[in-house]
């Protein structure tokens, strides 16, 4: 409702099919007192005892709850609900008050229906580590659980096994998925001295690890901690029905009071009271709202409740993560460079050949590259990989080898124009892979994450709709991030950021008084999404963790359905704002009628109420919003 039974899960449950078939019962009840009042062959008492009825079943927990918000002496609209209903009642208007417990009870459930799910993103943090890991004991290997890890332990972390703690390694070299906390979609070569974080994900290698961090002080552990704080602390901005109604129920009590000590009739305060029964104000939002969310999903954004509709209307900082969400998040080869005396396509044949039964990602991108390229991937034998270096096989009993220029000894060791290539490659923040043929470097291979096709457009759309800031915040390295910032245009851009950091940039922008929204895909964002004032997960391709701390989802990953959610937003509190003014006016012309007698309580309720009608057809036309958005709008932003 408008009050406190607005605020979201104050009715435990509410959309079950119990509690509806209650409220439709209720109303069916009211609409057959209606129907059988004055009839023939019925008995008197029965509409009577029908629409009693029906007010005990709609209205008993209004009636209750205020009288808990009085006790706490708080009060708002449920209160003046709850007077109308009782003094309808003690006047023999028993229709009419069945009739506003109705319409209270069947808008609270229309609101609830659009609320906020449960969020279950601290359960899906904590599942990516381990429960139990693999201790070394004077050369034993034993299983512990997590919790009895102590800091300075020497772990055995083997491949496909995740990081249980912050670690330094002792002995091994391997390749570690950081996405979870970095956002890199491209795993990182690790080896001795080098630091591990807990949650991230062993590819290839087996190493030995000494703890330096457990528990909740480990990186991952620091993530949950800023996700659950960030969620205690997102500003939540008062609904608009809701500021309105501050002074709505001391307005309309004034006026009943007055009417009843100027005529002496109690009738027309009960008549200005039911007029005064906000049913149309309570249909402004949540009859938009209903109308909006299930536009927004036919056009695959799902939004999680009508307050982030709101939200979207008020962004002026939209701040994105890097992979996954302006980039596909998938390695993709963009360079190929091969020596004097071997073509292009037959070294990308030989390491397309030589990496094929490998599941490292850098491996699926030459594979990849060869299939688009229409390239024969032939048979390799003796396949052998070198954790940390690359890969080795015989391809029609010649030696292929991929992977970094270390292979040969370091990237001086190679020709000029492929020491050159790798260097450029380096230079924009991509990876290289040299490939050799019988020892001798005969390539070079760029994989890099490419930009999303909508990213430019997207981001030239959101800068016509007037927003002050667009930033990328990402973990990857520096020369990576600079570059696409200057290829989209970007206001700012912050590089190698850990989730905190995300985390800070959000509040600093908060701090001066911005509205924020936040746009990201991975666990390493879970913090900043919770905290923005809109957070915007990728649907499909984003974490568990992601979606659940977030306010909107995209669920085909098109981030170019970001200009229409803010568009929507605004145009949905426009129809509210529109919805509200109508709802006050008949309202008003409802509370005059009935003041001067002019009305009974039942035709108060009848007018004020038709209100509520031409607000439900106003909320209907936000079901065929277009999905459009003026060519030159963004053209002339480029």
């Amino acid at each position: 409702m408008i009050g406190r039974f607005s605020r979201l899960k104050s009715y435990k449950d509410l959309l079950d099919f119990k509690e509806l078939l209650y409220c439709l019962g209720g109303g069916a009840l009211a609409l057959a007192s209606f129907i059988l009042e004055g009839r023939p062959g019925f008995p008197v008492w029965l509409p009577a005892v029908l629409a009693l009825a029906s007010v005990l079943g709609n209205g008993l927990h209004i009636v209750t709850g205020a009288v808990k918000g009085l006790l706490e002496r708080r009060m708002n609209v449920d209160e003046l609900v709850a007077i109308a209903l009782v003094a309808s009642v003690l006047q023999g208007e028993f229709l009419g008050a069945a009739e506003v417990a109705f319409i209270m009870t069947l808008g609270a459930l229309v609101e609830e229906a659009v609320s906020e799910s449960s969020r279950r993103s601290i359960q899906a943090l904590a599942s990516m580590t381990p429960e139990r890991a693999t201790r070394l004991t004077d050369g034993r290997e034993e299983s512990v659980p997590l919790a009895e890890v102590r800091v300075g332990d020497l772990l055995l972390v083997k491949p496909g096994e995740r990081i249980p703690v912050d670690a330094e390694i002792v002995s091994g070299v391997t390749a570690v998925d950081e996405s979870s906390i970095t956002g890199e979609s491209v795993p990182r070569e690790r080896r001795a001295g080098d630091p591990l974080l807990a949650g991230t994900l062993n590819y290839n290698g087996v190493v030995e690890i000494r703890a330096v961090k457990v528990g909740q002080d480990t990186t991952l552990g620091k993530v949950i901690r800023l996700v659950t704080q960030a969620e205690a602390q997102k500003p939540r901005s008062a609904r608009i029905v809701d500021r309105y109604a501050r002074w709505f129920t001391p307005l309309v009590l004034a006026i009943a009071a007055l009417a009843w000590g100027l005529s002496g009739e109690i009738s027309r305060a009960v008549a200005v009271l039911v007029a005064g029964c906000p049913c149309a104000l309570l249909m402004a939002g949540p009859t938009a709202t209903v109308a909006a969310v299930g536009r927004a999903a036919r056009a695959g954004v799902l939004i999680k409740g009508g307050q982030y509709l709101e939200e979207a209307a008020r962004i002026q900082v939209m701040l994105f993560d890097k992979t996954g969400t302006l980039t596909r998040g998938e390695p993709r080869v963009d360079e190929v460079a091969a020596c004097e005396t071997l073509s292009s396509d037959e070294m990308l044949s030989c390491a397309a050949s030589a990496e094929q039964s490998c599941a490292h990602p850098l491996a699926r991108a030459v594979l990849k590259a060869a299939h688009y390229a229409r390239i024969t991937v032939r048979k390799a034998e003796q396949v052998l990989a070198e954790i940390g270096l690359g890969v080795k096989a015989l391809v029609d009993g010649t030696l292929v080898e991929v992977g970094s220029a270390e292979m040969a000894g370091g990237a001086a060791a190679l020709p000029a124009p492929l020491r050159q290539c790798l260097e450029n490659i380096q230079e924009r923040g991509a990876t290289a892979l040299v490939v050799f043929r019988d020892r001798q470097p005969v390539g070079v291979l760029g994989v890099s994450d490419r930009l999303k096709d909508s990213a430019a457009r997207t981001i030239a759309r959101l800068r016509g709709l007037g927003l002050t800031t667009l930033g990328l915040l990402s973990g990857d390295h520096q020369r990576a991030v600079e570059r696409l910032s200057r290829e989209l245009k970007l206001d700012s851009a912050w590089a190698g950021l850990k989730p905190q950091d995300k985390l800070k940039v959000v509040e600093e922008f908060q701090a001066q008084g911005l509205r924020v929204a936040f746009v990201g895909d991975g666990i390493n964002d879970a913090p900043a999404l919770a905290k923005a004032n809109l957070g915007i997960a990728m649907g499909a391709l984003g974490t568990d963790v992601a979606l659940e701390t977030a306010d909107v989802a995209l669920t085909r990953d098109d981030i170019s359905r970001l200009p229409f959610l803010l568009r929507l937003g605004r145009r949905a509190v426009t129809v509210v704002r529109v919805n509200i003014a109508l709802a006050l006016l008949f309202n008003t012309l409802a509370v005059l009628g009935g003041g001067w007698g002019l009305l009974s309580p039942v035709l108060a309720s009848l007018l004020h109420n038709s209100g509520a009608i031409l607000v439900v057809f106003l909320s209907a036309s936000l079901a065929l919003f277009r999905d459009d958005f003026p060519e030159d709008a963004w053209q002339s932003k480029t």
